[in-house]
């Protein structure tokens, strides 16, 4: 006897992409704070030209892999940032961001913390790692 599970009980599909067999082919979130975070990892992790039609959707993290990490760098690496949470998923506020620089194994590593507005002050981590390398 095979089972479906509805997908009614589901939000978006969670990213990064997970196989499942529980109501479809793809993991999905079933909380909006699971949605949004994956909101947020989808937008900062999409490349210039990977969404067909929607040219202002991506990452502006891509601009500066190659770039010197200096203060003017960071600073406007933050702000770019910042602009596109809030176009994109304007329920999302950051309050801070770091970058950590792995040199030995040449990625940059970034953590943001933010708050997802409907849930007033509860503070939300997330931790990124970017090759530095073109690939």
């Amino acid at each position: 006897m095979i089972y479906l599970l509805s997908m009614a009980n589901t939000i978006n599909i969670r990213f990064p992409f997970r196989e499942t067999y529980d109501g479809g082919v793809f993991d999905s979130t079933i909380t909006s704070e699971a949605a949004y975070q994956s909101d947020l990892i989808s937008l900062l992790t999409t490349k210039r030209g990977q969404r067909v039609m929607r040219s202002k959707l991506y990452s502006p993290i891509y601009d500066y892999l190659m770039e010197p990490l200096d203060t003017i760098t960071e600073q406007e690496l933050r702000r770019d940032i910042d602009s596109k949470v809030r176009e994109y998923i304007p329920q999302i506020e950051i309050k801070k961001i770091r970058f950590n620089p792995d040199y030995d194994n040449n990625a940059l590593g970034i953590k943001i913390i933010y708050i997802i507005k409907e849930y007033f002050s509860i503070e939300k981590t997330l931790d990124l790692s970017f090759p530095t390398e073109i690939q």
